[in-house]
């Protein structure tokens, strides 16, 4: 082999590996782009998570202290109240 043959099979062999290290970093930063994309929706999920656990919270709160206002015995309607130990206690409510 001479040296003008060797020469262009060495330049295509450096040829290649430089496209293939030129697509190796391509995918590289499309998958770092793609992993900083997810990432930011997961962070999103995150604090949209943390805001509807309080407001069930905050539900559940306003939901506890109108079923104890109800338990006290005050007046449902106008027809029916509970009584202390829960239960519906029927009859007329007086004026």
């Amino acid at each position: 082999m001479d040296t003008g043959t060797a020469s262009i099979i060495a330049a295509i062999v450096t040829g290649s590996f430089a496209v293939l290290v030129a697509a190796i970093n391509k995918f590289r930063k499309e998958n770092k782009d793609d992993h900083a994309y997810v990432r930011g929706l997961l962070a999103m999920l995150y604090k949209s998570q943390n805001r509807i656990e309080s407001k069930v919270d905050k539900v559940d709160d306003r939901l506890s202290n109108h079923l104890e206002f109800h338990a006290s015995g005050e007046v449902l309607d106008n027809v029916r109240t509970v009584q202390q130990n829960g239960t519906e206690a029927t009859g007329e409510v007086s004026s």
